[in-house]
């Protein structure tokens, strides 16, 4: 919790101490120790450039003795390593390195990714104590309260029933609210004062020691044959994990994620992702983790080959992209892959191949992401009132989950969604949930929903039937009424003889946890951005943005539509202007004044097309919207920058990145 032998970045916790309280007035009394003195010793920096070369200072020498979640934490190939991820594949039996031997083009290209921060509208809180029983209660920011309680039950030494963790506000997330940081030290203190302890981080603090979206440098390298095919791929991505491996995905302890030309078939890959211990921030999960960096490393590589092999973008895409069946780069099969669909469609509503103003260029890109899974239940019950109560551990975090739950039951049941309620219980109530996040919850919980639904509507028929002296089995629920062949009455009239017996409350339950083989869900969406540069500056100026997104069922419109917009402004931050800078290990950007996020200025004009399929795997075939449209913007725009002249590797594409890229292809000094 507290920094005692080493501080490893800027940041790091201080030592704690505790002054004493008046029991009468609730004022700080002078405090009975002196103020702690700190001695500093400067170590040598740590960063990527050097983190893993001989002779490179070990930031966690005694890492084995760290706590785990797991059976044993797996081994590294360097000790400032902390996670690791190595997949590869060879559908042919052929060597990887045989296949680059007898390629036409071998294509290879580095890039590099900036930190992130989520932009969440509050910062992290919490308020801990420990009640006469001596059980922990806490209420907190936190969206994964099962998971924060299984890892403060570890770090703790408490059974988890000994923790009840409270999380109804988020207040906004993007995938930062998943890692908790002071409950622990709160803990402590309230153990040792016996009273409730909050704490409130400022946005200073969440810029600068929370968990950003991790920087990344990744190398690409593809054969390629004379006709355009990809024969084998390999990816080297090097992230930076910052100080400590909190907030990384087990057991690997890296997002594994960073996978690279996801959307095409390659039959040969090998592809390794090395998470790296630095003295900064240390990395963590933001929107789509790993995606939009490995998207905008991918995207633009697969225009680099179009313009080496003079081919048009489009058309190469099309040549390599996955079909319905086929192996991903990491061998898991796709059940449906619609990225044919997608690029007909921006081809065909993006005028593509139209002149354009001098001075602009038109860029295009090719997403794909996973429709997220998991287990998780919902009890569903009937109140007084006519009411039906859905209980969820899931706290909605602004992402809609609640208003899912209520439609997909409502649906399902025939009933009117106004008397659908939706109760969020705590830890220890009767359905805990892993926690939002990777796009799982409309899927997993929606399904659960359904589930439950089914059953209480099943349930809900037989009991009028008896209650209200109906031919059994001859009973529906339909349009907010029980019908018969002969005769109808409404749902209030019913549910209110049934409520005046026993209880009446069903579980639905759900694992959506894929076979050996099974092929996996995932869904597609693609843009065409036309950009303009300013020669003399380097800004970028965006005309128009077409976005083609593969759509399942869709519950929530207006919800929808926004996570569809709003990922895509997600991206033109991430492309333009959000940069956390670091300074000798140090973020230097630590208000929103420096850290510049897009507003409603900053919003390009837009069209949005979908390609509705109601077959995902979802409620209703309902697939994911969250994580979607935010991964691929990036690459658009800079293919569209590099149309105008200046190919830029770099994330974001500043003014000043733009210009010099300008000046090299200028051959300028």
């Amino acid at each position: 919790m507290f920094a005692l032998d080493g501080v490893c970045w800027t940041g790091r916790r201080w030592p704690a101490s505790v002054c004493g309280w008046s029991a009468t007035a609730w004022r700080p009394s002078p405090p009975k120790r002196a103020t702690p003195r700190v001695e500093y010793e400067d170590l040598p920096l740590v960063t990527l450039d050097n983190a893993l070369g001989d002779g490179a200072p070990l930031l966690h020498p005694d890492i084995d003795s760290y706590k785990y979640l797991g059976a044993k934490r797996p081994q590294t190939p360097h000790p400032n390593i902390h996670g690791y991820a190595l997949v590869q594949k060879s559908e042919t039996g052929e060597a990887i390195e045989d296949v680059f031997a007898r390629a036409d083009h071998v294509i290879e290209h580095t890039f590099t990714t900036a930190r992130e921060f989520q932009g969440f509208l509050e910062p992290r809180a919490c308020v801990v104590w420990i009640n006469e029983d001596d059980q922990v209660r806490i209420i907190n920011t936190n969206k994964s309260p099962a998971a924060l309680r299984q890892q403060l039950a570890t770090a703790l030494e408490l059974p988890e029933s000994q923790i009840v963790i409270d999380t109804t506000f988020i207040g906004g997330d993007f995938g930062g609210k998943g890692l908790s940081i002071d409950e622990y030290t709160c803990y402590f203190l309230a153990r040792a004062t016996g009273r409730p302890i909050k704490s409130v981080m400022s946005y200073a603090d969440e810029l600068q020691a929370s968990n950003s979206r991790h920087s990344a440098i990744m190398t690409l390298r593809t054969a390629v044959s004379r006709d355009g095919m990809f024969l084998a791929h390999q990816s080297e991505a090097i992230i930076d994990g910052g100080a400590y491996a909190a907030g990384k995905v087990a057991p690997s302890l890296v997002v594994p994620v960073h996978n690279t030309l996801t959307a095409y078939h390659i039959p040969v890959t090998r592809l390794e992702v090395k998470a790296v211990y630095t003295n900064s921030i240390p990395g963590g999960s933001m929107r789509a983790p790993g995606d939009p960096q490995s998207m905008f490393a991918s995207e633009c590589h697969v225009d680099m080959i179009a313009q080496e092999l003079q081919l048009d973008p489009i058309d190469l895409r099309r040549r390599n992209a996955i079909h319905d069946g086929e192996p991903s780069v990491t061998g898991e099969h796709v059940r449906r892959a619609r990225a044919i669909e997608v690029l007909d469609a921006l081809e065909g509503e993006s005028g593509w191949g139209t002149p354009l103003a001098p001075g602009h260029g038109r860029g295009v890109s090719l997403g794909v992401r996973h429709i997220g899974a998991g287990a998780t239940s919902v009890v569903i019950q009937l109140l007084p009132g006519g009411q039906v109560e859905v209980q969820t551990g899931v706290a909605d975090q602004g992402g809609g989950a609640h208003t899912v739950l209520r439609r997909v039951a409502a649906a399902v049941m025939s009933v009117d969604p106004r008397r659908v309620v939706i109760r969020h219980c705590d830890t220890a109530g009767p359905a805990p949930d892993p926690g939002v996040g990777g796009q799982r919850i409309t899927h997993v919980l929606g399904r659960a929903a359904q589930a439950g639904a089914v059953e209480m509507k099943a349930r809900l028929e037989e009991l009028a039937a008896e209650t209200m002296g109906w031919p059994a089995g001859q009973v529906r629920l339909e349009g907010d009424r029980f019908v018969t062949a002969s005769s109808s009455a409404s749902f209030d009239e019913v549910a209110d003889q049934i409520v005046r017996g026993a209880p009446v409350e069903v579980t639905g339950a759900y694992d959506s946890q894929h076979k050996p083989g099974e092929p996996g869900d995932f869904e597609f969406a693609g843009y065409v951005v036309e950009a303009e540069v300013d020669r003399e500056t380097g800004a970028v100026q965006i005309h128009d943005v077409l976005l083609v997104a593969d759509v399942g069922t869709i519950i929530n419109p207006v919800a929808h539509q926004g996570q569809l917009e709003g990922g895509l402004m997600f991206g033109i931050g991430a492309a333009l202007m959000e940069e956390l800078k670091v300074q000798d290990g140090q973020i230097t950007t630590l208000t929103l004044g420096d850290y510049k996020v897009p507003c409603a200025m900053d919003t390009p004009p837009f069209r949005t097309v979908l390609l509705r399929d109601p077959s995902g795997p979802g409620p209703l075939g309902a697939k994911a919207a969250g994580e979607l449209t935010n991964t691929s913007v990036a690459p658009a725009v800079a293919n569209a920058v590099a149309a105008c002249g200046a190919r830029v590797t770099h994330m974001p594409l500043t003014a000043e990145r733009v210009l010099e890229a300008l000046d090299r292809a200028l051959g300028s000094p």
